[in-house]
């Protein structure tokens, strides 16, 4: 494994004290990915508001790590330690990777090792077979094989089935819970239908549960109309027809199915299907690239240029915008921790933002005090930096709704040796998201840098803060 790929799961791994923890650890860091504003795009492009969901910042760096993550639960739930599959397909990729961190082994088929979609490391947990000459001669070969040795069969058709769908349907209730707020409408690839089913899935469920006032319009982004699920939504046409070709007749039947159940969804929500071109992509990700910092391979950059796209036609309107990019990455991850999940122990907690405050530093015991309050009803925020911790920000509840803003900014510190590169922004930016912009926050009269870092993203001076001399004596 690549070292730039493992940087979530070197944290937990020290995090555990050398233990992987299956509840407490690996689940954390599969899903729950930032969804990020991309003001600048904003800015650029005059609409607002536009969030990235950056998928590439699960632990192997692909969205399809919440698909092996279930995949892996199931099997081992079901008594089995061997997955198998005979496709190269970026799942693949990302069941290798896992499996290191639990009691499980993969048999891979593939017609051609070197065709594979992404690194897959061979050893006591994988074995890659070369198989045939084509995807249909793997699944057929890993299907008897499965059946063969009672293994865990991974293809589509088989026991992870409906694990396709949910795992975008649980996509649309972390994207939900993250905003906030009204979603408007989501960017996605299409694939074979699979993303746009579960989305559509986890949206509906929340629309019955009376969670959401309405389902988001959907948007699936593809290269063209080479994929029958475009045509069919343009063409008005069934799927079947589209999909048929000599393959095996079971499977084409199910995808089909799929495809037919992602054009159902389009209509239902009043979305559509947008095609793009490869000038189109590369321009995006180099777009996103520069105003975002957003790292991003062109083959996942569809959703990206699609809403350009809608953006240059006048299609968009002012909303929120969910745009899910599968290994769109981020290098620095922000997680909100509870007294359940420290990355460190609470006194070095306390220690780290006595150290990294510098001049600004309270007292320990006025840190401690305020770390306290936050756990109980404020928020504490851990930025991660390729698995080290690298900033913290302290949000303590006031206990008003109208007096004073609700929450007020207690601490924020960063690394000493990295400061200056954006993580306290980020951090900033997090809280007054988890606070629905009900923030206040002191900052030292002296200090001219952070106050206008604070006036740029939205703060403004309202009164000087006095402190009786004898307080602290």
């Amino acid at each position: 494994m690549k070292i730039d790929k493992l940087y979530s799961i070197v944290f937990i791994f020290l995090w555990s004290g050398g233990r992987i923890l299956y509840n407490d650890s690996i689940k954390r860091y599969v899903g729950n990915t930032p969804l990020i504003r991309a003001e600048n795009i904003e800015k650029q492009l005059g609409i607002s508001k536009i969030y990235l969901k950056l998928e590439g910042n699960n632990p192997s760096g692909y969205l399809e790590d919440r698909l092996a993550f279930l995949i892996i639960r199931d099997a081992l739930e079901k008594g089995k330690n061997t997955i198998c599959a005979g496709k190269s397909e970026r799942i693949m990729v990302s069941l290798g990777f896992l499996s290191e961190f639990f009691n499980i082994k993969c048999v891979f088929y593939v017609p051609n090792k070197n065709k594979i979609a992404g690194k897959i490391d061979e050893g006591s947990k994988v074995k890659i077979v070369e198989f045939g000459n084509s995807r249909q001669d793997c699944i057929s070969q890993s299907n008897k094989v499965s059946y063969e040795n009672d293994w865990y069969n991974a293809n589509i058709l088989n026991e992870s089935n409906a694990l396709y769908n949910y795992t975008y349907a649980q996509l649309a209730k972390e994207i939900d819970t993250q905003l906030g707020g009204q979603i408007d409408t989501v960017f996605c690839q299409t694939g074979r239908g699979a993303s746009i089913v579960g989305l559509h899935w986890g949206f509906k469920q929340l629309w019955i549960d009376e969670e959401i006032k309405r389902v988001p319009k959907l948007y699936a982004c593809s290269s063209g109309l080479s994929n029958p699920i475009v045509k069919a939504y343009k063409e008005n046409q069934d799927t079947m027809e589209l999909f048929k070709t000599n393959s095996n007749t079971k499977l084409i039947e199910q995808i089909s199915h799929t495809g037919q159940e992602a054009v159902n969804a389009l209509n239902d929500t009043r979305g559509g299907v947008i095609e793009v071109y490869n000038d189109e992509v590369l321009s995006s990700k180099l777009e996103l690239q520069k105003l975002e910092k957003i790292r991003l391979s062109i083959s996942n950059a569809l959703p990206i240029a699609a809403f350009y796209k809608f953006v240059s036609e006048g299609r968009i309107k002012e909303g929120n915008h969910v745009i899910i990019l599968k290994d769109g990455r981020t290098s620095l991850d922000i997680s909100e921790i509870s007294l359940g999940n420290l990355p460190v122990s609470y006194d070095k907690l306390v220690a780290l933002l006595h150290e990294w405050l510098i001049e600004y530093r309270d007292p320990r015991t006025g840190i401690k005090e305020g770390l306290d309050e936050a756990f109980k009803s404020g928020y504490v925020l851990c930025a991660y930096q390729k698995g080290v911790l690298v900033g913290i920000c302290v949000v303590v509840n006031t206990g008003f709704e109208v007096f004073l803003p609700k929450y007020h900014l207690g601490y924020i510190a960063t690394k000493n040796d990295i400061k200056g590169r954006g993580i306290g922004t980020q951090l900033l930016k997090k809280a007054a998201e988890l606070a629905k912009g009900q923030l206040s926050l002191h900052v030292d009269i002296s200090n001219n840098n952070a106050t206008k870092l604070y006036e740029k993203m939205g703060f403004k001076k309202k009164y000087y803060r006095m402190i009786y001399d004898g307080i602290h004596k």
